[in-house]
Order: structure tokens, then C-alpha cells, then sequence
């Protein structure tokens, strides 16, 4: 191998190279903004469950004392 073709094929792996980091990097960002959609959905998932537990706890100590009243009849 000739000098001459030595530069050429160092020439298509840098452009290879090259191209490979364009599309790695294009891929981190979208999972970054996916990432971002994802954590704000599981946030306001948490809200809302924590809001319902809530509930759910107003209502179990409700019900307790609602049975504690029949028991001590």
C-alpha cells in the first residue's frame, strides 16, 4: 500500500468515525428528552397517588372508628 491509499482509507475512517459519533450523540439526546417526559409522567403519577393514599387513609381511619362503635355496643 502506497502512501496515496493510505491517506484515502484514513480519510474514510475518520468520515466513518465521524458519522457513528453524529448518530450516538443524536440518539443521547433524544433518551434525554425522553427521559425528561418520562420522570415529569412518574411525578405527577406520584402526586396523584400520593393524593389518593390520602384519602384512602381518611377513609380507613373513618371506617375503624365506625367499627370501633359497633364493637362496643
Amino acid at each position: 500500500m502506497d502512501g496515496g491509499w493510505a491517506l484515502v482509507l484514513s480519510a474514510v475512517v475518520t468520515a466513518v468515525g465521524g458519522i457513528l459519533v453524529a448518530i450516538i450523540s443524536q440518539f443521547r439526546k433524544e433518551n434525554r428528552e425522553d427521559h425528561a417526559v418520562v420522570s415529569g409522567m412518574l411525578q405527577h403519577i406520584y402526586k396523584s397517588v400520593k393524593g389518593v393514599e390520602t384519602k384512602v387513609d381518611k377513609v380507613e381511619h373513618k371506617l375503624n372508628g365506625h367499627i370501633k362503635e359497633h364493637t362496643r355496643d
